[in-house]
């Protein structure tokens, strides 16, 4: 496909996504009693794309557990804004939200997210204390792309060898758990990277990064502790099962959690919907999951 097909068809997944997106939240409140944000801090050189929100709650001990979102869009959509009411529901729970922005294809390629959520982790660390947020506490939830950066970020973290691919240095906080939905795993495969998502991984991209696409190859148990999450309608359930498959025979410890059935299906990151009552039970589903690992 051209650079300007696929142009196009980033364009129109902008368009459409957006007002999908849009129907689902309408009338929701961008404030609410529980939770104090702080809205546009920028972490990274972009002043449009490397920008992030915090979400704290009013009440809290002395530190705060910190959940960092990544959020989904097949690294050609999404934006902090989107994500704001499913991070503020998060929020109202207990834990701090870093809800971030991250750059897109076609605008960049990979890996250059992936050096954004990076550059959020070593944000986190360095001004923690600005926001009473504990480091030795750090949760991620990630959806979609999203739930592959989470992944990736995990692994780069957790394994020396992997971490020389992209020069990263760790950021100074500990990750106790995290939460893996919808993920678009094993995106080296082939079939994996078509249409929109191509804007972001070009084939000269993928042909240059063979070995560090391969993210699985790069899973060790010094994981934490996985929370996967599908629903029996996502297109992207198979990816799901087959991480799962794919961590026991690693030994690597995870959940995985499968919402929805025939009689009351769920799509694909049905857990944004802040009016769905699985979805809220989905959320605090992972929530108690994390609690698990507060020291």
């Amino acid at each position: 496909m051209s650079k300007d097909s696929l142009s196009a068809q980033v364009t129109q997944i902008r368009i459409q996504w957006r007002q999908s997106d849009d129907r689902r939240d309408a009338g929701l409140p961008t404030e609410i009693p529980e939770v104090t944000r702080v809205n546009d801090l920028q972490y990274g050189n972009d002043s449009q794309y490397n920008l992030l929100d915090v979400y704290l709650p009013k009440q809290h001990g002395a530190k705060i557990p910190v959940i960092v979102n990544i959020h989904g869009g097949g690294w050609v959509y999404g934006t902090k804004e989107t994500y704001q009411f499913y991070g503020l529901g998060l929020a109202k729970d207990g834990f701090a939200v870093i809800n971030a922005n991250y750059r897109l294809g076609p605008e960049v390629t990979y890996p250059s997210a992936l050096d954004d959520i990076n550059d959020v982790f070593h944000w986190l660390a360095a001004h923690a204390d600005d926001y009473d947020l504990d480091t030795d506490h750090v949760f991620i939830v990630g959806d979609s792309a999203g739930g592959q950066m989470g992944e990736q970020i995990l692994a780069i973290y957790t394994d020396p060898t992997y971490r020389r691919y992209f020069n990263y240095e760790l950021p100074q906080l500990k990750i106790r758990a995290a939460a893996l939905n919808c993920g678009a795993y094993f995106i080296g495969d082939p079939g994996m990277i078509t249409d929109g998502p191509a804007a972001y991984f070009p084939e000269e991209v993928v042909r240059d990064h063979q070995t560090d696409l391969q993210v699985e190859n790069f899973l060790t148990p010094e994981l934490p502790p996985i929370f996967l999450m599908t629903a029996n309608n996502d297109f992207l359930r198979n990816n799901a099962w087959q991480l799962a498959g794919f961590l026991r025979a690693k030994q690597i410890f995870h959940e995985i959690h499968m919402y929805g059935d025939d009689q009351n299906p769920r799509g694909h990151v049905f857990h944004i919907d802040q009016r769905d009552e699985l979805a809220k039970q989905c959320n605090e589903d992972e929530l108690n999951f994390f609690r698990r690992y507060l020291k």
